[in-house]
């Protein structure tokens, strides 16, 4: 099972990888990699894949996306996040994505970048959300292809793209 992800630049990723870390020391929860999903989970072969992101994004700039709000779910994987206006490049590129791979699995793209992975109760997620100050604006560089494992530390990237 694959991910692909939406990465940033590096001043953003290391924002991103800091209050990652932060949460994750002080609510003893794994650390991982700041991203967010562009199409996830899907059971492909990997040449496949590779050839379906390489399509979806040619000649693909970087560009800046702008938060939306911060906000939290009762799912694992969105216990607080980051969600991001959709703009024309975010749209694009999923729907890229969406047409080869609903056949294999759907995924409803709203993006976002998760903030800790933990089974957390809706007060604390709520109290943790009202209390996180994000900037507004994240510049995305490039996309990888992240092999899935429902162990965090297990996450291997196995190919990375970047946008000029």
């Amino acid at each position: 099972m694959y991910a692909v992800w939406f990465v940033f630049e590096k001043n953003d990723t290391e924002y991103f990888t800091n209050i990652i870390q932060e949460l994750s020391t002080k609510y003893n929860s794994q650390s991982f990699k700041p991203h967010i999903t562009a199409y996830g989970l899907v059971d492909v072969d990997l040449e496949k894949l590779d050839k379906i992101v390489t399509n979806s994004i040619q000649g693909q700039k970087s560009f800046v996306i702008e938060k939306s709000k911060i906000s939290y779910s009762d799912v694992f994987w969105k216990t607080l996040f980051v969600e991001f206006k959709p703009n024309e490049q975010l749209i694009r590129i999923n729907k890229k994505l969406t047409e080869p791979l609903e056949y294999f699995s759907k995924y409803e793209f709203i993006p976002h970048a998760s903030l800790i992975y933990k089974k957390m109760n809706q007060d604390e997620q709520q109290k943790l959300a009202n209390s996180i100050s994000i900037k507004d604006h994240f510049k995305v560089t490039g996309m990888w292809i992240q092999k899935f494992h429902e162990d965090i530390d297990k996450w291997n990237i196995v190919k990375k793209y970047a946008f000029s």
